[in-house]
């Protein structure tokens, strides 16, 4: 039995799932969703039935299985509600019996191509668990941070392979570590109960994960725990693995003295095979060491730096100890099967760089092709093994011919990709011959790029160049494919690079086209008055970083990363496939480029001889796609088209919706069609609709099934109309439709209706249109009417007209019933009644501004009761409700303070009461008077309010003034 998804639930994915603490007989199952929802775990053995596990309710689920079988494998799906959120995914239990692989990899959460490029490598290799070393979200781990840097690059690996995470010194740069500990699980199997270090079994083999960021020293906890776990394994194989390299010839960072005099006499006295480390963005392996100095193979401990997983590069020398080094990005693969453990690099076009095979006990067995393993020269892949294939691995353990191996195989192939001396530039992604109408190359519609800084309010709309000088700086491109008559079947983007980088951008959709490309250079301040896009206009909270907490309709879809440059140089095209944002239909489109590089990039833009081109396939005729959405307009507003299909037996549904607004005055538009389908019955419907009006109230059209019917209708309209109604309108000023049209349907019925309307009013009542089936019944209805009234309702129409008031919905947990506009002439227009979010007027525009010394502490722990609403809405165990209480009060004593001097004795006071709420909240949590949803948001609180407190009291003196503390994550550490 095989469960799959279903849009009954109003709860949907927004993390994972994903798994932790994988055991050789448990799992636990994470996943969030954005409605709170009954969680439950559905989870089976491959051949077996499915039993469900019932956890609690909220957004975040957490859900443990026990009494498993080791080295089984089982299928799971996530619930909300009892309706599956996903697909099944398939997992193995651990077995110390069986071999097994994992894959390491380091400072990858960049969100950026590079790791882009080393995860898609990752994909093809096969493994049972992940471990990384570190620096798993830059740039200061900050929660808003972890869905773009590590869960959506990482979501098809990490529902499948359990992950073993790593503090890096990035990632305890907000609130030391805190929204870290938040997402991850570990076992915290210390004596202290810290989530920070650990250890577990894998196979034949044990693994302690060290905190290097704190303190290592000979009695210290961490030193203590590392003593006496690896004294009490009796494993063949022992690994340790922490961020900071104690090994290294890096050009960066190097080797940290410190932690390798602390540890190094731990591990040759336990006898450690292998140390795992990051920090240094690059590889390098060590010969086997002891006591510092270089021993025979299998006298002393191998020492990895594995940080290549896609952040910028470092360079690397030699060393005395240096086995191998490189500057590459990259991901280690170490293969265990009892008493051999293979270590790999391996790049991401699937080459391994380097590799060391470590044995105890007999003599291994020698590779061959068929082992499952690329272990020998002439090997391109084994089995499963196939990094560096773009299709199946053949018998004799090279790569099978397949289409996309950019390699003509014939005769099934006359070309693949750029190999088309058959048809120079008409390759089929097919691999066949096209004809010159089975492609389009269009320039952009248009482009721009946003600088932070000094420029931030400066349109450079005009430039014959596309920079992005810095690592948030962002270049925006927009094609347009209104016309277009097919579907896109792939879409390449190609770049002219002028200066070149280490790293030429990710790319990434953005789904309001509506931005405007501007008039100036950005030459000098005058680039100020332009009209195009800023900086300004999409970090709208003014923390200088574009990211999720921004709330512009033009911020890049940073969930939908796509593969973008690597290294450009300067002089040379470069192109990159771009299909998956070009998949909605005719209309505007919009990508943008960021870098993950301080080298800046340059491209030409369309104002310059070599402009950004955009090559699209197209679909052969006769194709068409289920649901298509397009949005054109030069206004302020727009509400995307919703088009949603509820499938049953033996249906064939074409959909396609095209929305066009034009207006000089602001116009929004809203059109949600919905189709059931029925047995044999094939339906097709097109939409479209132009807007001149005000508001639009949403349309609602429903088919009621019939059978053996096939259906065509074509509707435009000028507010929203349904699915079988033609209707043209002509105004000189704003004006609405109401439209209502019911056509009968019937076995092996054409039905056609046409409605024309005019009318001069300013708001837009909703349409509806009902279909009836019934019998060899032949309908063609037109009306054409000068008002809003509907005409007289037949026995079969059922027509309802009313006005729908404009209303303001706000987002959960906001206080204000009203929105301040984003024009403002004084601080008080931008007002919104909470003094914890604070905005000003700049420049004629509202924007946050940061919160004050002990403002932000006491607003901190203020978000009590925002985060509170994971307990549940209930009320708080009295004895905790009591602590924090006292601990508020005490930090607006402090705020309230008349002198320096008494504000830090008070704030003293309150760090010792927060210490004594969260000795409180654990209390309650381990009586479970809390859930641990409720628990862990709780946690957050009292951690950002005393991190916060303590920056307080350490940043001002008694006699300073006044400091502004800012409300965005703060950089603690140096950059890595």
């Amino acid at each position: 039995m095989r469960l799959a998804p279903s849009t009954a639930t109003a709860a949907t994915l927004t993390r994972g799932p994903y798994l932790q603490l994988l055991t050789r007989q448990s799992v636990t199952v994470v996943w969030n969703t954005e409605a709170a929802a009954a969680c439950a775990l559905a989870i089976r053995p491959l051949d077996g039935m499915p039993t469900v596990r019932a956890g609690g309710t909220g957004t975040v689920c957490a859900i443990a299985v026990d009494g498993l079988t080791p080295g089984a494998a089982y299928a799971y799906a996530p619930l909300a509600d009892g309706v599956p959120l996903a697909p099944e995914a398939v997992f193995r239990t651990d077995d110390a019996n069986r071999p097994f692989s994992f894959l390491v990899i380091g400072d990858s959460g960049c969100d950026c191509s590079d790791q882009l490029a080393v995860r898609d490598t990752m994909l093809k290799t096969p493994a049972d668990f992940i471990l990384h070393t570190g620096d798993m979200v830059y740039d200061t781990g900050a929660p808003q941070d972890f869905d773009p840097s590590f869960f959506a690059p990482y979501r098809d690996l990490i529902r499948r392979l359990v992950l073993w995470p790593c503090l890096g010194n990035h990632d305890v740069e907000t609130a030391g570590g805190a929204p870290w500990r938040d997402v991850f699980h570990t076992p915290a199997n210390n004596p202290a109960g810290s989530e920070d270090y650990y250890s577990f079994d894998a196979g034949n083999a044990h693994v302690v994960v060290l905190d290097s960021n704190a303190s290592t020293r000979p009695g210290s906890a961490q030193y203590t725990f590392l003593d006496h776990d690896l004294a009490a394994s009796t494993a063949t194989w022992k690994l340790v693995a922490f961020h900071h390299t104690i090994y290294s010839s890096g050009g960066v960072h190097g080797s940290n003295l410190t932690i390798r005099a602390n540890l190094v006499p731990l591990f040759d006295a336990h006898g450690v095979d292998l140390v795992l480390m990051g920090h240094e963005h690059n590889y390098e392996r060590t010969k086997p060491l002891r006591g510092n100095q270089v021993v025979s193979a299998g006298q002393g401990t191998t020492y990895i730096t594995t940080g290549g997983g896609g952040q910028a590069l470092y360079r690397v020398g030699s060393s005395s100890f240096t086995a191998h080094s490189e500057s590459v990005h990259h991901f280690t693969r170490l293969a265990v099967n009892d008493g051999s453990l293979l270590a790999q690099m391996i790049r991401t076009d699937g080459t391994i760089g380097d590799e060391v095979m470590l044995m105890k006990g007999g003599v291994p067995l020698p590779p061959r092709c068929g082992d499952g393993l690329v272990n020998q020269p002439g090997e391109q892949c084994d089995g499963a093994d196939r990094a560096a294939c773009a299709g199946p691995c053949a018998a004799d353990c090279t790569c099978a011919p397949v289409c996309g191996d950019g390699r003509v195989d014939p005769p099934a192939e006359a070309c693949d990709g750029s190999d088309d001396a058959a048809c120079p530039g008409l390759c089929l992604s097919s691999c066949r011959c096209g004809d010159p109408a089975d492609f389009l190359t269009l320039p952009p519609a248009a482009d721009t790029f946003i600088e932070s800084g000094t420029q931030a309010t400066w349109d450079h709309g005009a430039a014959a160049h596309l920079d992005a000088s810095a690592l948030s700086d962002l270049i925006y491109l927009k094609f347009d494919l209104s016309a277009v008559p097919a579907p896109v079947t792939r879409a390449t983007l190609m770049l002219h690079c002028i200066d070149g980088s280490d790293d030429g951008g990710a790319i990434y959709p953005v789904a309001d086209s509506r931005w405007v490309e501007g008039d100036r250079t950005g030459l000098d301040a005058t680039s100020a008055l332009g009209p195009g896009l800023k900086w300004s206009d999409v970090d709208t909270n003014g923390d200088v970083v574009v990211d999720t907490r921004d709330t512009s309709p033009w911020l890049p879809e940073f969930a939908r990363a796509m593969r973008g440059f690597g290294s450009v140089v300067a002089g040379r095209d470069f192109t990159v496939d771009v299909t998956p944002a070009f998949q909605a239909g005719p209309g505007l489109y919009a990508l943008a480029i960021t870098t993950n590089s301080s080298n800046k990039v340059t491209y030409s833009s369309r104002e310059s001889a070599t402009p950004p081109v955009l090559r699209v396939e197209l679909a052969p005729p006769g194709t068409t796609t289920t649901t298509s959405t397009s949005m054109t307009s030069t206004t302020s507003s727009t509400v995307p088209t919703t088009s949603t299909t509820v499938p049953t037996t033996s249906t064939s549904t074409t959909s396609t919706t095209t929305t066009s607004t034009t207006s000089s005055t602001t116009s929004s538009t809203s059109t949600t069609s919905t189709t059931v389908l029925a047995t044999t019955t094939s339906t097709t419907s097109t939409t479209t609709t132009t807007s001149t009006t005000s508001s639009t109230v949403p349309t609602t059209s429903t088919t009621v099934p019939t059978t053996s019917t096939s259906t065509t209708s074509t509707t435009t309209s000028a507010t929203s109309t349904t699915s079988t109604t033609t209707t043209s309108t002509t105004s000189s000023t704003t004006s609405s439709t109401s439209t209502t049209s019911t056509t009968v349907l019937a076995t092996t019925t054409s039905t056609t209706s046409t409605t024309t309307t005019t009318s001069t009013t300013s708001s837009t009542v909703p349409t509806t249109s009902t279909t009836v089936p019934a019998t060899t019944t032949s309908t063609t209805t037109t009306s054409t009417s000068t008002t809003t009234t509907p005409t007289s309702p037949s026995a079969t129409t059922s027509t309802t007209t009313s006005v729908v008031p404009s209303t303001t919905t706000l987002p959960p947990g906001t206080t204000s019933t009203t929105t301040p506009p984003d024009d403002c002439q004084t601080d008080a227009d931008c007002d919104r009644d909470d003094p914890c979010r604070p905005r000003r007027c700049v420049a004629q525009r509202c924007q946050d501004a940061p919160l004050m010394g002990l403002e932000a502490v006491r607003c901190a722990l203020a978000l009590e009761g925002e985060r509170a609403l994971a307990c549940g809405g209930r009320r708080l165990p009295p004895t905790l409700s009591l602590a924090l209480g006292r601990t508020r009060a005490a930090i607006e004593a402090a705020e309230s303070s008349g002198s320096v001097k008494h504000a830090r004795n008070a704030l003293r006071g309150a760090l010792r009461l927060l210490d004594a709420a969260a000795r409180k909240l654990r209390k309650t949590e381990a009586s479970h008077a809390i859930d641990a949803d409720c628990g862990r948001a709780l946690r957050g609180v009292l951690r950002d309010a005393r991190v916060l407190a303590k920056r307080y009291l350490k940043n001002r003196p008694e006699t300073a003034a006044r400091t502004a503390v800012p409300r965005g994550p703060q950089r603690i550490g140096t950059a890595d």
